[in-house]
């Protein structure tokens, strides 16, 4: 029996849908948002509303936090994340797809009339450099994607917290 969970009754989880946007060099496109503190940089994406299938959430966050209208790519990698004590996020999942490419990331930075910005700084950034503007789990997720775009991996990814339980 499976009376802790069921189907009518499940856990709330958040479903978040996150983007791999490179350059003609192969830097990463990462935004700063403005709520969060420490290393706020991350990449374009957000949480699914409500009934809302990934790859439409990814089209709606990434045209909101880059003003790019895309459709997603090829799925690179799922990552499980757990419920977070130090910042409350909600246990979840998060759909990390190829964005694709793009120029000039200064363009890209949203504007936003009669409202606090979400998104406070966009920049491409090299993957050597990942370490001082992310955080180690968000460093993880990224070069595990751009390592399948890169035919490092053979397929996409299952992550627990940016760590492959495949690929070690």
């Amino acid at each position: 029996m499976h009376k802790d969970t069921d189907f009518k009754n499940p856990p709330g989880r958040r479903i978040g849908a996150l983007a791999i946007i490179r350059d003609g060099e192969g830097s990463v496109l990462l935004v700063k948002k403005a709520y969060k503190e420490g290393k706020s940089w991350g990449l374009p994406g957000g949480a699914a509303h409500a009934n809302e299938p990934p790859h439409e959430a990814w089209a709606r966050e990434i045209r909101q936090e880059t003003g790019l209208d895309r459709t997603p790519g090829r799925l690179l990698a799922v990552d499980y994340v757990p419920y977070s004590e130090v910042s409350g996020s909600a246990e979840g999942v998060n759909f990390v797809f190829d964005g694709g490419t793009a120029k000039d990331a200064e363009t890209l930075l949203p504007e936003y009339e009669g409202e606090e910005p979400e998104i406070i700084g966009i920049q491409f950034v090299p993957l050597y450099n990942l370490s001082d503007f992310v955080t180690p789990l968000t460093e993880k997720r990224i070069r595990f994607a751009v390592g399948i775009l890169e035919d490092d991996f053979p397929s996409s990814v299952y992550l627990a917290e940016g760590r492959s339980l495949t690929y070690g």
